[in-house]
């Protein structure tokens, strides 16, 4: 079976939960053809792969977005530029299947990057923006509908690979790109979100100063339109929790294509390692990449205040770094709280070996899916602190399988709440134990890799 992998700004150029996942569905499935196919927004995000890939990857092709606005003449009619501009309106609308329309458009015209997103049709739509929406001039909304729209055409463009099924691990791009492969080849689409795409960018655009702000709910439209594409045109959905099932129903999704597949995790790896002693420094590992989302800010703060109570606190930050800018602000932070002695920023290792010195482990994200971070610090029998969001909650309290609480979960961004739970779980060894085994047993129960290859596999074979 050849199966078609389709991945959006991760793996292999970046580290994180859903490269780690990848690489180990991958890496532990050697019965099967896999070619790459893989969205990221420059060239210089390819650069450097920093995951080897496995033997049964037999092809890599890349989708670079910001390709498109290379300035090449292309032959147009104005009958074409009208209907582009049509459908674009109608995407940014949100009408029903007006991305079909401009798909089909696109995949028989020839390359859109510049006759058609420069047309006067183009500048027409662009003024009919500006005067439905409040704030928003004409200029901004031209150059930002291109912004939109230069990525899309790139991507419902690109060359499609052959393959037995296309699976798609988000409703982005590349969402967009497994929904266009359904459509012109006729194989199944099998979809994995591991996150609800269109909500984790609606949670960045609202803090964010790289658009227009009359602009954002436009994005916003945009994004769920995407995922509402590539839930049409998929086979099969899957997510990781109940709770996603049912926000993907309600952004569009039928339910009938919709299953809940876990993630796994090689547990074996982790059974050497033993509990932790109490000892003079207590270390805290927060396995977390230096991003806005997972809000770092809060951790710093948080651990500011425990460490007031606890001053043998130790936190180790280990993880690669998304945003260069956040990070510094971070370190900036650390610096003016005085807490440099204390906070130790390390970059990507091994993260079983440096396992083995921590106490607990702490996620803060404002948004996650179901952190492969907890699922590993369980395994290795350390409790978890970590925010109520995705399915942490799921995975450290989950009452249901009688096991009991795997950590604390505390409310996103609540410092002092999170603070406290630092403490607690610090200062009482028994009770720190008691969660690890706890977690440890859940894992063995629920979450095994073998599992989670088998239930996809199996999803393969329904849809061919």
């Amino acid at each position: 079976m050849r199966v078609c992998m389709i991945l959006e700004g991760c793996y292999p150029f970046v580290r994180g939960g859903v490269s780690t996942w990848v690489h180990q569905y991958l890496t532990y499935s050697p019965d099967i053809e896999f070619v790459l196919w893989t969205v990221h927004a420059t060239r210089d995000d390819v650069a450097v792969p920093l995951y080897q890939l496995p033997p049964n990857v037999v092809e890599h092709h890349r989708v670079i977005l910001d390709e498109e606005a290379n300035g090449k003449l292309c032959w147009a009619s104005r009958a074409d530029e009208e209907r582009f501009a049509q459908a674009v309106y109608r995407v940014i609308r949100a009408r029903d299947h007006s991305f079909d329309e401009l798909t089909r458009l696109l995949r028989n015209t020839k390359e859109p990057s510049a006759r058609l997103l420069r047309s006067e049709a183009f500048l027409k739509t662009a003024q009919k923006l500006s005067d439905e929406t409040p704030n928003l001039g004409l200029s901004d909304a031209f150059y930002c509908l291109q912004s939109m729209f230069i990525p899309i055409c790139k991507v419902l463009t690109a060359p499609i690979p052959k393959a037995d099924v296309y699976h798609a691990a988000v409703t982005g791009y590349g969402g967009l790109l497994g929904a266009t492969a359904a459509m012109e080849t006729g194989r199944p689409l099998v979809l994995t979100e591991h996150g609800i795409y269109p909500r984790e960018r609606e949670e960045e655009l609202i803090s964010s100063d790289w658009t227009v702000q009359a602009m954002r709910p436009l994005w916003i439209s945009l994004f769920y339109e995407m995922s509402r594409f590539a839930y049409n045109y998929a086979a099969r959905v899957t997510s990781l929790f109940e709770d996603a099932r049912a926000r993907q129903v309600a952004i569009g999704c039928d339910p009938s294509k919709c299953t809940v597949i876990p993630n796994g995790i090689l547990v074996e790896r982790f059974k050497a390692l033993d509990d932790p002693a109490q000892c003079e420094e207590m270390h805290i590992g927060a396995f977390v990449r230096f991003a806005a989302i997972k809000d770092l800010k809060t951790l710093i703060h948080a651990f500011y205040t425990a460490r007031q109570r606890m001053p043998n606190l130790v936190l180790h930050i280990v993880g690669g770094t998304d945003d260069p800018s956040y990070r510094h602000s971070c370190e900036s932070l650390i610096d003016r709280l005085g807490l440099n002695s204390c906070i130790r920023i390390e970059g990507h290792i091994d993260t079983l070996e440096y396992m083995k010195k921590m106490h607990c482990t702490i996620l803060t994200s404002i948004s996650e899916g179901q952190p492969l971070t907890i699922l590993e610090s369980m395994a290795a029998g350390r409790a978890c602190i970590a925010t109520r969001v995705g399915d942490c909650a799921g995975l450290i309290e989950r009452e249901i399988d009688g096991v009991g609480p795997a950590g604390i979960c505390c409310a996103p961004m609540a410092q002092d709440e999170i603070a406290s739970a630092i403490v607690t779980v610090c200062s009482d060894e028994a009770l720190r134990l008691s969660m690890g085994s706890n977690g440890k047993e859940r894992v063995e129960r629920r979450y095994l890799l073998q599992d989670m290859l088998r239930a996809y596999h199996a999803v393969y074979q329904e849809v061919i």
